[in-house]
Order: structure tokens, then C-alpha cells, then sequence
């Protein structure tokens, strides 16, 4: 590996930090916030669920321009600029209908994350597993530091400032991104059938239902309603922060491992049906928590299902996709789990209001175990081909 594409990739991963960091840095109190100032459940489950919404219809087309001659260096820097954009809007409105807009300019922001790890892949030449498993571990530490940051600070300085810092990594980020250095692309066109077969490869489409799944359940526990939990039990706000950080710093753990050798022998046969195991746990526990210990040992799971599981899903489902069409394939992954960053936080904000907290996350649990389910038969008729 040359020096210049060895400091083109780490020049990324700090880009990566930085834009994760922006992106979480507020969520650990975001719930709690909007719950304080009167929203209502239902309501911040929607607005959750904006930030997702966007992904949906936004993550194919970018794949499509980056791979049809768009090219990554524009798609990075302007999803980072929305980053900084969406907190100015947060420190202006710090509001519901702020926040809904906020988080509408963060799903379009991270609607470029395809072009972040398809370009790190492309550096890492082809090594799938270890190329997800490094920037997966970038994507953790960034909102590891942005958990940490406002574990720290919230309650001294509040959300305004904690937003504040989100702008400030947004607006490095895309001074750094300038120093990307990118091969001119000239423009490309395909024929209908190639399309067709991207959009229909059954592999493809199979894991990535099950990260809709995954990340999903994510948003709406460990990023949101699982932080209000702990609330009720009567945390303070430091100890609300450390529920985070706990499952940030295992999942960088994890996403670290994932890419060890070891683990990827261990193969996706066995990973993938363990994290939603994990997750299925997770759902379960958490409602019967009695204290906010037993929420901290909870938020291990889920880390273990971001760090192995997700990993293991993102690497999987670009296998066998021509090189070419690495970020359209990626497109179609992320804006399929974006519908469960949308949907979740919604169904069990409602949920809540009528079934209480326990109804959501068991509802959850039950979606886990059909995919449970399918993942088995699916594995079967993989081994049996």
C-alpha cells in the first residue's frame, strides 16, 4: 500500500469521526429533551423517525450518482455540510419543529454515508470484512466521543451548546474533506438489465431486511426510548450519558473485533443468527430492568449487535455485487434499514402511549424473532446450494 492512499485512509476515518460526532453528539438527550419541553411520545417518535425518513429516498440516488460519474469526494463533503446545517438549526429552533427540521437535513447527511465506505473500501481494495469492520470502528469512536462529550457537559452547559459542538465537527469535517484526493471518473451509463439485476439481487435484498431490523430496533432503544427508561427510574442526567457511552464503547470494541481474523472464520452463519439473539435479549430485558444496572449490562447486547452483527450484514450483502455498482448496491442496503429507522422509533413512540414501554420493546422482540426465523431457512438453503 502506497503512503498517499495510506493517508487518504486514515485522512478518512477522521472525517468519519468527525461526522459521526456531529450526528450523535445530542442524541443521548435528545428523547429527554423533547419529552421536557412538552412534546409528546408520539410526536418524538416522529421525529426520531425524520431522520431516517430521508435516508429512505435519498441513499439510492446518491449511489447512483457516485457510481454513474458523480464520484465520492463531492458526496462526502456535502453530507458533512448538512451535518453543520442541521445543529445551526437546532441552536436557532430548539424545538419540536426544529428538531423535525434538523433531523431532516441529518438524514440527508447521512444519506452520503455510502459514499464514505465505498470509497474506504475502494482504498482497502477489496478486503470487504476488514475494510466495514475499520470503518464501522471509525463511524463508534466518532459517536463514542460525541456521548462522552455530552455525558460530560449537558448539564452544565445544556442542549443549545451541545449543539453547538455538532456545527463545529460539521464545519471541520468539510475543511478536511477539501484535502480528498479523487481520480477523475468519467461518466458511465448501463444497460436496463444491469440495473434490473442490481435491484433484484436476492442476497442483496436479503440482508438487508435484516439490518432494517437491526438498526431499527436500535433507534428506537439505545438511541432513544431506552435513555427515557432510565430516566424513569430515576437516573440523573450523568448516569442517562453513561447508559450511552457504555454502548458506544462496546460497539467499538466489537466493530474492532469483527474485523480480527478470528472472527471473520467464524463466518456469517454463526454471527448474524447470535447478534439478533442479542438483540431479541435486549428487548426483553430492558422492560424488566429494575435498576439502571441492569439497563448498563443490556446496552453490552446491543452493542454486540451493532459491532458483530451489523458488520457482519453490511459485509454480506455486497458480496458478489460487481465493483461497479458497489454504491448503488450500498444505496438500496442503507435506504432499506432507513425504513426501520423510521418505522420503529414511530410504532413504539405510539405504542407507548397505549401499552406503556414494555409493549414496544416486546414488539419488537416478536419482529426480531420472525427475522430469527427467516435468517435460519435462509442460512439452510445457502448451505444446501
Amino acid at each position: 500500500m502506497t503512503f498517499h492512499k495510506k493517508r487518504q485512509m486514515n485522512l478518512l476515518l477522521v472525517i468519519v469521526c468527525l461526522f459521526w460526532f456531529g450526528q450523535y453528539v445530542y442524541m443521548p438527550y435528545q428523547t429527554t429533551f423533547l419529552l421536557s419541553i412538552g412534546v409528546s411520545s408520539g410526536m418524538t417518535g416522529m421525529i426520531i423517525g425524520a431522520y431516517g425518513l430521508v435516508q429512505v429516498f435519498f441513499r439510492i440516488p446518491a449511489g447512483v450518482l457516485a457510481d454513474t460519474g458523480g464520484g465520492h469526494k463531492r458526496i462526502i463533503t456535502a453530507g458533512i455540510c448538512c451535518v453543520a446545517a442541521a445543529s445551526l438549526i437546532r441552536v436557532l429552533l430548539p424545538n419540536a419543529v426544529g428538531f423535525f427540521a434538523a433531523n431532516l437535513f441529518s438524514g440527508l447527511g447521512a444519506s452520503a454515508w455510502i459514499s464514505y465506505m465505498v470509497y474506504y473500501m475502494q482504498l482497502e481494495e477489496g478486503a470487504l470484512q476488514t475494510a466495514t469492520g475499520k470503518i464501522m470502528a471509525a463511524n463508534n469512536t466518532g459517536v463514542f466521543l460525541g456521548f462522552v462529550t455530552s455525558s460530560l457537559l449537558y448539564d452544565s452547559v445544556g442542549m443549545r451548546q451541545i449543539c453547538l459542538f455538532s456545527m463545529t465537527a460539521g464545519a471541520a469535517g468539510a475543511l478536511l474533506a477539501l484535502g480528498i484526493r479523487e481520480d477523475r471518473r468519467e461518466k458511465r451509463s448501463y444497460s436496463r438489465q444491469e440495473w434490473k439485476e442490481i435491484f433484484t439481487y436476492r442476497r442483496l435484498l436479503f440482508f438487508s431486511i435484516l439490518a432494517l431490523l437491526q438498526q431499527g430496533v436500535q433507534m428506537a432503544t439505545c438511541m432513544s426510548f431506552t435513555v427515557q427508561a432510565v430516566k424513569e427510574l430515576g437516573a440523573a442526567s450523568r448516569q442517562v450519558g453513561i447508559t450511552s457511552v457504555i454502548y458506544i464503547v462496546m460497539a467499538v470494541v466489537f466493530s474492532f473485533l469483527s474485523s480480527r481474523p478470528f472472527f471473520i472464520k467464524l463466518g456469517h452463519e454463526r454471527v448474524i443468527p447470535a447478534g439478533i439473539v442479542c438483540q431479541i435479549l435486549y428487548c426483553v430485558l430492558v422492560p424488566k430492568a429494575e435498576n439502571i444496572y441492569m439497563i448498563y449490562g443490556c446496552q453490552v447486547l446491543a452493542a454486540a449487535a451493532m459491532g458483530f452483527l451489523f458488520t457482519s450484514l453490511t459485509s454480506e450483502s455486497m458480496k458478489g455485487v460487481p465493483e461497479h455498482f458497489y454504491s448503488t448496491a450500498m444505496g438500496i442496503f442503507q435506504a432499506v434499514y432507513a425504513v426501520g429507522m423510521t418505522v420503529f422509533p414511530i410504532l413504539v413512540g405510539v405504542i407507548r402511549e397505549s401499552f406503556g414501554l414494555a409493549g414496544g420493546y416486546y414488539f419488537m422482540a416478536a419482529i426480531l424473532g420472525l427475522g430469527l426465523i427467516s435468517t435460519f431457512a435462509a442460512l439452510k438453503a445457502e448451505k444446501q446450494r
